[in-house]
C-alpha cells in the first residue's frame, strides 16, 4: 500500500470521508449512524489488516487478473509481486487513481474510454 496508508487510517474519522462520498452514501441510506457504521467497520478492517502469505498467493490454482492504476492506493511493485507469486496470473497496470479504471472519481469524473478498455479487457480475461 501507499506509504501511510494504514498508519492514516488509525487517526481518520467520519468527518475524513469526501463530501461527495457522504452524499452519495447518504442518498442511498439516509441516516448519518449507517454512515459512521460503514466507516467504522471499513476503517477497521484496513486497520486490521493481515498480508495474504505468500503461500497462499503460490496455491491459487484458478484464473487471476490483477488490476490497478498506476497511482493507486496498492504499489505496482506489489501487484508485479503478487502477479510473480500466482500462477498463470495476468496484470493490467492502467493510468489511473483508485479505481478510476472502473468508474468515476471522487469528484464524479469518468474516463469512460478507459473504463470501457478496461471492461473489455475483463471480458477477454473472461472469455479466455
Amino acid at each position: 500500500m501507499i506509504d501511510g496508508f494504514f498508519e492514516g487510517m488509525s487517526k481518520a474519522s467520519v468527518e475524513n470521508i469526501m463530501q461527495k462520498l457522504k452524499d452519495n452514501f447518504l442518498k442511498i441510506n439516509p441516516d448519518d449512524r449507517l454512515l459512521k457504521n460503514m466507516f467504522e467497520k471499513d476503517s477497521q478492517r484496513m486497520i486490521n489488516f493481515q498480508d495474504i502469505d505468500d503461500e497462499v498467493l503460490k496455491s491459487i490454482k484458478s484464473p487471476v487478473f490483477l488490476i490497478a492504476g498506476d497511482k493507486d492506493v496498492i504499489k505496482v511493485q506489489h501487484i508485479a509481486e503478487m502477479n510473480q507469486l500466482i500462477p498463470d496470473s495476468k496484470v493490467m497496470i492502467l493510468p489511473a487513481g483508485h479505481g478510476n479504471y472502473m468508474m468515476a472519481d471522487e469528484n464524479g469524473n469518468a474516463d469512460t474510454e478507459l473504463i470501457d478498455f478496461t471492461i473489455s479487457q475483463i471480458k477477454k480475461f473472461l472469455n479466455s
